[in-house]
């Protein structure tokens, strides 16, 4: 498991078809979160999450992040947590978990102070991204929704669902992020971008021209 930042941790890296995808372990005195991105933690790695407190919580943006192999209910019977989503996605990540799993509607979801889920409709209906705030710092979990590729942000925004995200734009473009994490990389990248000032600004352009794009709805 590698540490990211004091109380990030990822695993994974499995090769797919968008390069390589990793989990995270989010440690809170809460509990910790488990943002799965379809690469588990090994057999090890599950002895450091142990060590760590084990997981109050598992989190997928969407049924395309989802552990296919069983390791939702492995995770749940070792430590109790469990599954959340949004409940457009329910019928799709139940194919693949028995666990218990919490729903969460377009409202989205707030958990405990410092955790959030969004509901961003992506290349699911029930798509949705995460944001935590630890240390006063604000790191934003994308699945593919939101991700850049050599300076140019893309957005995974599904042109069949144009009625429900364009509205949430402008409560996209105001959140405050410091961090991105996408699910889904590259070889060779880094894994997450800062948001400095420059950045900020060119995602804030993307998002006002994605919704240029958007045909009226």
């Amino acid at each position: 498991m590698e540490r990211i930042f004091a109380n990030i941790y990822r695993f994974g890296g499995a090769p797919n078809k968008r390069g390589k995808s990793h989990s995270y372990l989010l440690l809170r005195k809460e509990g910790n979160l488990l943002i799965s991105h379809q690469s588990g933690p090994t057999k090890k790695e599950m002895a450091e999450i142990k060590r760590f407190g084990g997981i109050e919580s598992q989190w997928i943006c969407h049924h395309h992040d989802a552990y296919a192999d069983g390791l939702h209910d492995d995770l749940y019977a070792q430590f109790g947590c469990q599954l959340h989503h949004h409940s457009k996605d329910r019928s799709r990540v139940s194919k693949v978990s028995k666990c218990p799993h919490v729903k969460f509607g377009d409202e989205g979801l707030q958990h405990g102070a410092d955790f959030e889920a969004l509901f961003f409709p992506s290349c699911s209906a029930g798509h949705s991204i995460f944001r935590w705030r630890d240390r006063g710092k604000y790191y934003l979990f994308s699945s593919h929704a939101i991700y850049r590729r050599e300076e140019e942000w893309h957005l995974g925004f599904n042109s069949s669902r144009t009625s429900q995200w364009t509205p949430l734009l402008p409560k996209l473009e105001a959140l405050h992020v410091d961090y991105v994490f996408p699910g889904y990389i590259e070889h060779g990248e880094a894994g997450f971008y800062r948001l400095n000032d420059p950045a900020r600004k060119s995602l804030s352009k993307a998002l006002k021209a994605k919704a240029r794009q958007a045909p009226n709805t």
